[in-house]
């Protein structure tokens, strides 16, 4: 910053003002966890025979978060291998929550997506 355009900048400063540009453009991330029971809801309108969960614990906070879109169940069931491979991803966000994907191989080696799960912890 110092030599593009002069300012002095600390560390923390940069840190904040990123994390405020993030905010403005994307909106508070537990927001986004508290929209999660409306996207579900719709989700299920717009496709008969997929399945939501949302768990919370006894303090009312949100544990996880389940997915699985009925195409891919219904393929999954017709034509796809029954071996299932669950892999995670830390999101890095200040959630700090976990994406775990469920998918398996189909007769042609291609990886098959089954479901999604958004959790607190693998």
């Amino acid at each position: 910053m110092k030599d593009l355009h002069g300012i002095t900048l600390s560390y923390i400063k940069a840190y904040w003002s990123k994390d405020r540009v993030l905010y403005k453009a994307f909106g508070d991330p537990w927001g986004s966890f508290k929209m999660l029971p409306v996207f579900f809801y719709m989700l299920e309108q717009s496709n008969p025979g997929t399945i939501t969960k949302i768990e919370k614990d006894s303090q009312n906070r949100f544990t996880y978060g389940f997915m699985a879109l009925e195409a891919c169940v219904e393929g999954f069931n017709t034509v796809i291998r029954p071996v299932i491979a669950i892999d995670a991803t830390h999101l890095k966000a200040k959630t700090r929550f976990v994406l775990l994907v469920i998918v398996c191989k189909d007769d042609n080696e291609m990886i098959y997506l089954l479901s999604f799960v958004f959790a607190n912890s693998e």
